[in-house]
């Protein structure tokens, strides 16, 4: 297929007999299962299905009537304070201590002029939600070294809806709704991680989960994290039915003020990003495909065929020829975005841990999901004109099966006088992700199991997620974690708790690597990969150069992952946390493990 990237010149034969399947990038070009089985969930064209030959089922399609020819372009996005709701605490203060009571709750909002209201979830910090537009809205504003705590109430109905597809064998609690937030880059206490590690059970109708941020210098800086439902075995729907929210941590250098250290943009000129891609019936219920195989609900991958920004389809943004700042997150479930934005020039200035040293001019911005991007964008050489937000197919090494979906967003160039632009040449209060080596590697595998039977799973070294902890770094310990990819695609390894520095990325020989460490039923475990090393280690892009909480895995690597594992102060160990991949339909499906930190 056209979008596959990646090295066509490696890999071996794809072996459809074995029950455990490691393909390739060279396998799927000629012809893997897999890759033609997501093409036919996700486009639903079930005529293909029987030129593929026995080894496919085809795939029931999700709902009838999906939307066809909506109009892009034609409503505005929606910004904090109009349209996105800024949360209000019930004691203390927005940006500084503050005490919030969420409720989970079912609403209704149209996403598209075309369309009627499409049924939502939501969290609620007792206003109602008025002031939300579309399908995602709440932004809670932070401060560095000010704590915010916070309820989450489950008012959500106890079963899940047709419209979310349950896979009961993945859900200890069945259709029954049971929450969980995490907060998306959080450096907290094991009990407020929102982790199915500590609570795998998650909370019922009427129960509340209470935590708190500590919003702890220097591990969290001035940075957007977002928070997000991380239901066990149910992240991927609760999540796609609207359970996220942004929240943006300011500090002393990064005010969010117009005299802010740094002379960033602020106010009006600073815009939020929330990118999602969503399939959308003719009714504006958001539609979830199910699988084709025989007892089997849950599919390997979610996407989508629109976009959403704000909660809104293909909305619009009206700016002036001037320098804005974009706050980028890719909310996806497993879309791997590559932006860019023809006419304006771009200067990336932070990622997932905040702002960088210096800015990094950019011609583009890649983003797996989870991950977020700080970006300058420059409008003042295309006054009265209009530019598109454009997403294109990730180049080399990413590999994914993803559709390509092209147009993000428009951007509405004022015609005006243009505003002088400043970039600075160094960032006050940025960083750099430097660590000293780790004092322990761990080995840590990326397996797909059994693809396209009632048994498909992937694994972490080939435990399911309730075997036992394997990964123990000592508090305060750096530790490197060289995560193996086996799989044919890219994964996005996300670390709870702990902020890392991308070391590198090295090729191996997964046959050799393979034969070395032997496989079960699960996949294969982990070992030390460098005797099977092919090639030199690639050093990180310069846009990984900060410090992440999500990075991206390529197959036939391994990658470096550094570490220091601290814990908030006050907070003693054993603690235990999560680490997976956040393509959450595989996170969902054993792409999960605990660690704990002692």
């Amino acid at each position: 297929p056209e979008w596959v990237g990646g090295d066509l010149r490696r890999g071996r034969p794809f072996n459809p007999g074995g029950r455990i399947a490691y393909c390739s990038v060279a396998s799927r070009a000629r012809g893997n299962v897999m890759r033609r089985r997501t093409l036919l969930t996700y486009t639903g064209a079930l005529a293909a299905a029987a030129a593929l030959g026995p080894l496919v089922t085809a795939p029931r399609p999700a709902l009838a009537g999906r939307t066809r020819g909506l109009t892009k372009f034609i409503q505005p996005l929606p910004l904090p304070g109009a349209g996105m709701v800024v949360a209000t605490p019930v004691t203390g203060v927005s940006g500084g201590v503050a005490h919030y009571a969420f409720t989970q709750v079912p609403i209704a909002r149209q996403v598209h002029p075309q369309l009627p209201p499409t049924p939502l979830w939501a969290f609620d910090d007792g206003s109602g939600l008025a002031d939300q537009a579309g399908s995602i809205g709440m932004v809670v504003l932070a401060r560095t070294g000010s704590p915010v705590s916070a309820d989450f109430t489950n008012a959500l109905p106890t079963r899940y809806p047709s419209w979310l597809p349950v896979d009961r064998r993945l859900a200890p609690h069945g259709d029954e709704v049971r929450l969980m937030t995490h907060l998306h880059g959080g450096f907290v206490a094991a009990t407020s991680d929102g982790s199915p590690a500590v609570t795998p059970d998650g909370f019922a109708y009427g129960e509340t989960q209470s935590v708190t941020y500590p919003n702890e210098a220097p591990q969290q800086p001035a940075s957007l994290l977002w928070f997000h439902d991380h239901g066990m075995g149910t992240t991927r729907l609760n999540v796609f039915a609207g359970l996220a929210g942004a929240y943006l941590i300011r500090d002393a250098y990064d005010t969010g003020d117009a005299w802010n250290a740094n002379g960033l943009p602020s106010g009006t000129y600073e815009i939020p990003l929330v990118i999602q891609d969503r399939q959308i019936s003719t009714d504006g219920t958001f539609a979830y495909p199910i699988s084709g195989i025989a007892g089997v609900t849950w599919v390997g991958e979610y996407f989508g065929d629109i976009v959403l920004v704000n909660g809104k389809v293909w909305p619009y943004l009206e700016v002036e020829p001037r320098l804005y700042r974009f706050r980028i997150l890719n909310a996806c479930n497993g879309r791997i975005l590559d932006l860019d934005l023809g006419g304006a020039r771009m200067w990336q200035i932070g990622d997932d841990g905040g702002l960088w040293a210096e800015p990094l001019a950019v011609s583009h911005v890649v983003l797996s999901p989870a991950s977020r991007a700080d970006v300058l964008v420059d409008f003042s050489g295309i006054a009265g004109t209009t530019t598109t937000l454009r997403n294109q197919r990730p180049r080399h090494p990413i590999v994914t099966p993803a559709p390509p979906l092209t147009q993000v967003m428009q951007l509405r160039v004022a015609n005006l006088d243009p505003a002088p632009v400043s970039i600075p040449s160094t960032l006050v209060g940025g960083r750099v992700a430097h660590l000293p080596p780790g004092s322990t590697r761990r080995f840590i595998t990326l397996n797909e199991v059994g693809m396209d039977t009632d048994a498909w799973i992937l694994t972490l070294n080939g435990e399911s997620f309730d075997a036992a902890v394997t990964e123990a770094p000592a508090a305060g310990e750096v530790e490197d974690w060289y995560y193996i990819n086996l799989t044919e695609d890219t994964h996005p390894m996300h670390i709870h708790l702990a902020m890392h520095q991308l070391v590198g990325r090295v090729p191996f020989d997964v046959e050799r690597y393979l034969a070395a460490a032997g496989t079960t039923g699960m996949g294969a475990p982990g070992i030390d990969p460098t005797p099977f090393v092919t090639g030199p280690m690639i050093p990180p892009d310069p846009t990984e150069r900060g410090f992440k909480d999500t990075t991206m895995v390529h197959p036939g690597t391994f990658a470096v992952l550094r570490a220091k594992f601290y814990l908030p102060s006050g907070v003693a160990p054993p603690q235990r946390y999560v680490h997976h991949c956040h393509i959450v339909e595989h996170e969902d499906n054993q792409m999960m493990r605990p660690f704990e930190v002692v």
